[in-house]
């Protein structure tokens, strides 16, 4: 099961996998050193896999248990067979298929030489899984580690952690996406390498390693909504951890290249290469770079919502949010020049608001973000801000770039650093009238109600009111939108509103509200 979390894609998003936290610095110096035992949990009983690759660990009574559910009648729980399962899909997906080396074995720890798998109540920690260095193999040219991974007992809907729900995927779903996911965790840190530097890249491999071994599963698509609801907040180039859980989405864009270019990367960091620096290196080598795929995926960024029909990097995209406007201006007749600053990898978005020469109003957006591999590569050049300057203008030239049905172009400056440009527009409807009408329930519920000025993205409160001036159903805050050329608020209409005529009162706050009639059938 998969359900979105909008207000919290909109702010900040959890940590779904305990990795960072179990493979801080001073923790792994601390097990090396001596001071402290990387001490295992101790569970009831344990199932191993058919190939011998696995031993799952688990409890049948107490606060871990799982379901003791036995339906196939082999003598395991059910919800075992299905870890079990889950990871000998992993196995097949990033080792057998895409050619990742094995995780190395752990010796007896654990009891086999078995990669150790512990199933316990992870909810009120907030993560799906976990993946625990615990013993050093090496330490040059890369330190490596064992690994042993825990996942949560059953993934429960009313698991919470922090006031909010722990998963944003539940069941079987959710322990099959976190068996890939963790999976490779125990490949990175085992046989590449296991430093801190760039983190992102250890998340964004694991994340897309669900949406490869478990495609049906959307998961990846909640953290997604994060990066596409606040771009600007997100640079592909942060190191964190977390950042990786929004980009995850971007090993498509890299699968898409000649060769293996994600496993090409893992290569090159097990060669001490800092994983940015392999990344840019592998693009390279695939006969490509950097540069244009972080464009490609740029484009994919604003093919959403209902501009999402096509999009070759995000599955569903259509079910995905729009990218989110930093600013939206209203430009003169005259033009406008703007400029600003932004770090690499940063995208950003500017809506416009135009007057084409006809005299028609049109809607343009303007999205940019700076692209260059020598940034990624260098951790000081990558948190630089760089400047940008653009010219809008209502009589383009050649070379400059036209923003498709409003007469209006871009005039990029010759001082702006390598830069991804992706630029639309649409000439607008303007309407007062709300529509369809009238409107037929037995087609559709939604009403769309034009909003003269309003910012695409804002909301505005409507009321459905009868003759009386009697509220007939609650009032509902609606977002604005572009529908049929249209800026518009979508309203559903309650089934149990009788037909007649009715009065659709709108409030947007920044203007006297209006009201108008409207005809429900």
């Amino acid at each position: 099961m998969f359900y979105a979390q909008t207000s919290w894609a909109q702010s900040s998003i959890p940590d779904k996998c305990g990795f960072a936290q179990r493979s801080q610095a001073q923790r792994l110096e601390a097990i090396k050193r001596g001071e402290i035992q990387a001490t295992r949990p101790m569970l009831q009983k344990f199932a191993e896999s058919a190939t011998g690759r696995f031993r799952v660990h688990y409890d049948v009574v107490g606060a871990n248990a799982v379901d003791t559910t036995d339906a196939s009648g082999n003598g395991l729980p059910d919800y075992i067979d299905e870890c079990i399962s889950a990871l000998e899909h992993a196995w097949r997906v990033e080792i057998d298929t895409l050619g990742y080396t094995p995780p190395p074995s752990d010796g007896a720890d654990g009891g086999s030489p078995a990669l150790d798998v512990y199933v316990q109540d992870l909810g009120p920690k907030g993560f799906y899984g976990i993946a625990t260095p615990d013993r050093r193999l090496r330490e040059v040219p890369t330190p490596l580690w064992v690994c042993y991974l825990e996942v949560d007992n059953d993934y429960s809907p009313t698991d919470s952690a922090s006031g909010r729900p722990s998963y944003t995927t539940t069941g079987l779903d959710a322990l099959r996406i976190t068996c890939a996911h963790e999976f490779h965790h125990a490949v990175q840190n085992g046989c590449y390498a296991m430093v801190e530097q760039h983190r992102m890249l250890y998340e964004l491999t694991s994340t897309w390693m669900e949406m490869r071994c478990w495609p049906e599963v959307r998961d990846w698509a909640f953290y997604a909504s994060a990066l596409l609801t606040r771009p600007e907040q997100w640079s592909f180039a942060r190191s964190p951890g977390r950042n990786g859980y929004v980009w995850g989405w971007f090993g498509n864009a890299l699968a898409a290249l000649p060769g293996n270019v994600l496993r090409s990367t893992w290569e090159r960091i097990g060669q001490a290469r800092p994983p940015f620096a392999a990344l840019v290196e592998a693009c390279t080598a695939a006969g490509t770079s950097i540069d244009d795929v972080f464009c490609s995926a740029v484009e994919a960024m604003y093919r959403t919502g209902s501009r999402g029909s096509v999009n070759p990097y995000m599955p569903g995209a259509s079910l995905l949010p729009e990218l989110s406007p930093l600013s939206e201006r209203e430009i003169p007749r005259d033009g406008l020049e703007v400029s600003g600053t932004s770090v690499p990898f940063t995208v950003m978005l500017t809506r416009l608001r135009l007057t084409a020469p006809t005299g028609a109003r049109a809607t343009g957006d303007v999205l940019l973000a700076f692209n260059n591999g020598t940034s990624l590569s260098n951790d000081t050049l990558r948190e630089r801000p760089l400047s940008y300057r653009y010219r809008l203008t209502s009589e383009p030239t050649t070379g400059d770039v036209p923003i498709s049905a409003t007469g209006w172009g871009v005039r990029l400056s010759d001082a702006t650093p390598s830069t991804c440009l992706v630029v639309d527009g649409i000439a607008l409807i303007e309407s007062t009238s709300a529509f369809p009408q009238p409107l037929d329930r037995s087609a559709s519920r939604t009403m769309y109600v034009p909003v003269g000025g309003a910012t695409i993205g804002s909301s505005v409160t409507i009321s459905i009111l009868n003759l009386a001036m009697q509220p007939v159903q609650p009032a509902t805050s609606a977002t604005i939108s572009i529908v049929e050329r249209r800026v518009v608020a979508a309203v559903e209409i309650n089934e149990d509103i009788a037909p007649g005529t009715y009065l659709l009162f709108v409030d947007d706050r920044r203007s006297p509200p209006t009201m108008q009639k409207v005809f429900i059938k």
